[in-house]
Parts: structure tokens; sequence; C-alpha cells
């Protein structure tokens, strides 16, 4: 059967469309910011807690037990703290690899491939992919009859809850799950605390550190996986509303949060961790506390265009995107993706 060629012309056309797409949701990523300050600071989205109250402890679920950090600040400021960092990862993911700006340039000339060297448009094109691909999967489950549940409680809570949750949940199943390990075993094979330590923050720099090569991939995928395993469990094991078909869909988001860690770095599988919990759902915050809209009824604009925008306009495109870079490393096995190290040069993964 012969192939069928896609012309310059309409594959130009078919990125510039995409690098649009990009740009929109970035722009939705930035707006969620004064979105969620306003939601927190000034709208009355509970009866029972205020920016003022006070954040008393943070939960931090690290599986096997759950530790209580004592916050000596307000919900308000708790918020405010976290989104900063949340701000200072954008900006950082923005910057490397040759820069989002650049990666939406490069695209012109080598495709689709440029925009996953810049770790910020990356993660976006696993955020869209991400969030298509569990779509799909609850629809499968729904109608096999398995049953995903759904989060309840005060809409205030909720907020910081899926705020916070973000770099709580990404240092026990990330940092701590994957890159402890990778930097164990770096600092037994080469005994430099350097490197491995280097390796904490992105894994995939073990590539890049000699001596032991890719000899570290396994090592890294094989506790991805067992992570991810981990992280779907735990979302079941909570007992905070999920149901049974909800190991699986975080399971397969795990997957991609601990692929991004280990490929672009600690920063964007926060990122990519916040986009889904806390940008998917501000919006419908900001609606229930505008316009009086349940956030879980899917009855408010501002509820159904970002979802509809990250989901389909966005998720189509990537989920493509994703699928033919994995047929890419099944066909070719020398990888052809990305990392930023510290010094800004782009290596491969």
């Amino acid at each position: 059967m012969a192939e069928v060629a896609v012309s310059k012309p309409t594959t130009d056309a078919l990125v510039i469309a995409f690098s649009g797409i990009l740009v929109f949701t970035l722009l939705m990523i930035i707006a969620s910011f004064p979105a969620g300050i306003y939601t927190v600071f000034g709208s009355s989205l509970s009866n029972n807690y205020t920016a003022a109250s006070p954040a008393g402890s943070l939960a931090w679920d690290v599986v096997f037990f759950v530790l209580q950090i004592p916050v000596a600040a307000s919900l308000g400021t708790l918020f405010l703290g976290v989104s900063l960092v949340y701000l200072l990862f954008l900006v950082l993911a923005a910057r490397q690899g040759g820069g989002f700006v650049g990666a939406i340039r490069s695209s012109r000339t080598e495709g689709f491939g440029a925009f996953m060297k810049n770790p910020l448009s990356g993660t976006l094109v696993f955020l869209g992919a991400t969030s298509l691909a569990t779509v799909l999967l609850d629809t499968l489950q729904t109608g096999a009859g398995v049953p995903t549940g759904s989060l309840s409680g005060d809409p205030f809570a909720l907020l910081i809850d899926f705020s916070v949750a973000p770099l709580l949940e990404e240092t026990t199943f990330r940092l701590i799950m994957i890159g402890v390990p990778v930097v164990a075993v770096l600092f037994i094979a080469r005994g430099s605390v350097a490197a491995a330590l280097r390796c904490l923050w992105r894994p995939s720099a073990a590539w890049h550190s000699g001596g032991v090569g890719d000899s570290m991939r396994p090592v890294a995928y094989a506790f991805l996986a067992i992570s991810s395993l981990l992280f779907g469990y735990a979302h079941y094991a909570a007992n905070s509303g999920w149901d049974i078909g909800k190991i699986s869909e975080a399971a397969l988001g795990g997957l991609a949060l601990g692929y991004v860690y280990i490929r672009y770095g600690f920063h964007t599988s926060v990122l990519l961790h916040w986009g889904i919990d806390y940008v998917g759902s501000v919006y419908s915050f900001l609606g229930q506390a505008v316009q009086g809209v349940p956030w879980t009824s899917n009855g408010s604009l501002l509820d159904v265009v970002p979802s509809a925008e990250i989901i389909f306009v966005l998720g189509v495109p990537s989920l493509l995107i994703v699928l033919n870079e994995m047929l890419k490393r099944i066909i070719r096995p020398t990888s052809e993706g990305v990392g930023d190290d510290s010094s800004g040069q782009v290596n491969p993964l």
C-alpha cells in the first residue's frame, strides 16, 4: 500500500495552528493566577473558609503514612506562596531548551518534534495528551461498569487542596520514588555525590554524566512504573471519594508525570500536575463564585470552555504528537528526545 504524503504547505498550516493552540493554552494558564487570586480573596466561595482562615497543617500523604506539616499562615497566604512557586517554575521551563518562543520558531522547519525540545511546550503537549487519554479511559471504564468516583467537599478547601497537592505529591511520587533511587544507584556506580545529586532534579542527567551511560535508563523507567502504580493506588486508598476506576486513571497520569520529570526535571512534573489539578478546575470554582453555578455541574462557560480547550482542542493534536514520538522511539531506539542541563545546552534524553 502506498504511503499518503502530506504536502509541505499542509504541514506548515498544521504546525502554525498547533503553535496558536499552545500560545492560547499558555495565556489561559497565566490568566489562572489572577482567576485564583480573585476566587480566594475577592469572592464568597465558601461559608466555612475564607482567605483569612488559618491553614493549621498540611497532610502530606506518603502512601504508607500521613505526615502532618504545621503551617503558621492563613489559607490565603498559603495559596499565594504555592502560586509563586508555580510561577517561578513556569518561567524556568519557558527559558530552558532554547526557550518557548524558540521552540515555536523551530517548529516551522523541524516540525512537531520541535515542541518537545522546550520543557514548557513539551509539558503543554503532555497536559493535552494526558487529559484526553484520561477522559477516553474513563469513558471506556464507565461503559464497562467500572466506577471512578468523584471528589466532594467544601469548594474553597478543594481549591486550596488542588493548589498544594502538586508540590506534595510530586515530591513523594517522583522526587522520592524515582529521583532518590536513581541518585542512589548512580552514586554506587560512580561514587560522585555531585553527579548523583544533579540527577535528583532531572534523572535523565544520568545519561549525560558519563561512566554509566544508557545503563541508567532501565533503572529510571523501572521506578517510573512502580511509582505510577503506587500513585494510582494512593488515590483510591485515600478514601477521598475516588472508586476503583481511579487507580488506572491516576496510574496513567503518573506515567506522564514521571516521564516529564525524568526528561525535563522536577519543575515540569509539578507544572503538569498543577495544570491537571488546578488550571483544569480554577475556572470552575470561579464560575461558582461569580455565577453561583456549582463547580461540578458543567453549567458555566467558565467551566466548559477551559476544559474543552485542554481536553479536545489541545488534547487531540497533543495525543497524536505523543503517540508519534512513541512510535519513532520503537522504530528508532536511539532517542531523539531532549533535556536541558544546568548549562542550558540541549542534550539527548
